[in-house]
């Protein structure tokens, strides 16, 4: 008789790290599509800024030019800031701010609804109508913000499922299993995110401010020395004016000073939770800190969205609890 060996099943490879691809379909594209509108819409606003600079620089050197070239400076300078305000106009019609706000939103209330879907949290703790519950939740979060659907259906992947195998897996696992993969997929993943976002935004809002204060500073003197000098031939005051303006608009449309400040905030309040989510062993408490999180996470990105007069639509959650 032959004797067959013996083989061992393969073990399954615990989970550690959550992608984007094992996030709902409906992440993927709102992502996608935020992205891109994020991108062109300061594209735009370079454009923008740059013609006001570059017509500035032309119209300071315009004294040095003869007087027969005169007219085709002064055109150029037309030219540029035509195409300046041109490029405004678009901007204010595309409203790529709000795309890229909207599906920012859209994107956000999708992970914290899977992140829920796969600790078991409420309103998915059943697991009769988990899946219903969960599909219901992202036609609200997607019919809530209807001016984007255009944008959505762009970027869509139809392959993209949405509820993936991975968000399954892990719904299926122990507590413990559970547990140890949100504080580190999660928990810590953001608030390393939000962290780093906070350096970045205080030490970028930092170097503006000394941009915008220097080239000030530089029109004052030599906007003083001109006045003792009886002036020179190329006026560069304006240019400097213009620079420092573009500046200033620059570091307003990006928020460094608020984002740091947020941030900050958010990343903190994960850090206290952060410091006794290893020590929970009951679901009950495990469920509690998982709203805890995605609350400090939801109520920044509801921050977020409201310093860019985006209205936000409660979610269902949300207005069950009300």
């Amino acid at each position: 008789m032959i004797e067959v060996p013996k083989t061992e099943p393969p073990e399954c490879t615990p989970i550690t790290v959550i992608k984007d691809r094992d996030f709902p379909g409906l992440y993927q594209s709102a992502d996608a599509a935020s992205l891109l509108a994020q991108n062109v819409y300061f594209v735009l606003q370079k454009i923008h800024l740059a013609s006001l600079l570059i017509g500035a620089i032309i119209a300071a050197f315009t004294t040095l030019i003869a007087e027969q070239f005169a007219p085709q400076f002064y055109a150029a300078i037309a030219i540029i800031l035509v195409v300046g305000v041109i490029v405004m106009l678009v901007s204010r019609s595309r409203r790529d701010d709000k795309v890229w706000f909207d599906c920012r939103a859209i994107a956000e209330s999708t992970k914290t609804a899977a992140w829920r879907f796969m600790m078991r949290a409420a309103p998915f703790a059943d697991d009769s109508d988990a899946k219903q519950l969960f599909v219901s939740e992202l036609q609200e979060i997607r019919e809530a913000r209807p001016f984007s659907l255009k944008d959505l259906a762009t970027n869509i992947d139809p392959n993209a499922q949405s509820i993936s195998n991975v968000m399954n897996d892990v719904r299926s696992k122990s507590l413990d299993e559970r547990r140890s993969l949100y504080i580190e997929a999660r928990l810590r993943d953001q608030k390393k995110w939000y962290s780093s976002k906070a350096t970045f935004n205080s030490s970028t809002e930092s170097c503006w401010f000394w941009w915008t204060t220097g080239l000030q500073t530089l029109a004052v003197v030599l906007a003083i020395v001109e006045a003792v000098s009886g002036g020179f031939q190329v006026n560069v005051v304006p240019i400097l004016l213009t620079c420092a303006a573009a500046a200033v608009a620059w570091s307003q449309m990006k928020r460094h000073s608020e984002l740091a400040q947020t941030y900050s905030l958010a990343a903190q309040e994960l850090g206290d939770q952060e410091s006794i989510a290893e020590d929970i062993t009951e679901e009950k408490n495990f469920l509690s800190l998982v709203d805890q999180v995605e609350e400090t996470i939801s109520r920044e990105h509801t921050m977020w969205c409201a310093r860019r007069d985006t209205v936000l639509k409660l979610n269902k959650r949300e207005t069950r609890d009300g």
